[in-house]
This record gives C-alpha cells, sequence and structure tokens, in this order.
C-alpha cells in the first residue's frame, strides 16, 4: 500500500483558528481516497507555537514516531532568525 505524503501546509497568521486548515486536509484526504490511497503522513514540528499538532489530531490523525534533534552553535554567527525592516528617515 502506498502512502501518500502531505508536503506543505500552512493558513497565514490573519486567517488561522477558522477552520481553513482542516479544511484543506479533508479536502485533501478525501482526493487521497478518491486516488486510492488509504494513508496519509506528514511531519510537523511538535513544538510549533501555531497549534499544528493539535489540527492534525482533530483531523484523525495520529502520532506514528517522534524524535529528538540537537544543535550545538559551534560558532556564533549573524542572528537571521529575526529579520528586521530598516527605518528611512525622511527630512
Amino acid at each position: 500500500m502506498l502512502v501518500q505524503y502531505v508536503r506543505s501546509l500552512g493558513v497565514q497568521r490573519g486567517w488561522r483558528r477558522r477552520g481553513l486548515g482542516l479544511a484543506m486536509l479533508q479536502l485533501a484526504f478525501g482526493e487521497f481516497l478518491r486516488r486510492g490511497k488509504a494513508r496519509v503522513t506528514l511531519d510537523v514540528d511538535a513544538e510549533s507555537l501555531t497549534g499544528a499538532t493539535r489540527l492534525y489530531e482533530r483531523a484523525g490523525m495520529h502520532i506514528l514516531w517522534q524524535k529528538t534533534a540537537f544543535e550545538l552553535v559551534l560558532r556564533e554567527g549573524v542572528d537571521l532568525s529575526t529579520p528586521t525592516l530598516s527605518v528611512c528617515e525622511s527630512s
């Protein structure tokens, strides 16, 4: 049996918590089933602040396996995680 993989799913911040993510998943699940795919899988950051894990559980999915990743910064560099906008002053 082939497993269908959901590669990417996202809802812009201003549109979250309105059922759009669940609706997209249900639409995809229906199409996968129509094509004969009885299993669907995806990856998610379990510590995501967006509530993605709860969304997938509401859609009927369950955790198949988990992994833990460790990171060590060996050399400090420029922090690119929070981009800033430069503000131009007009005269």
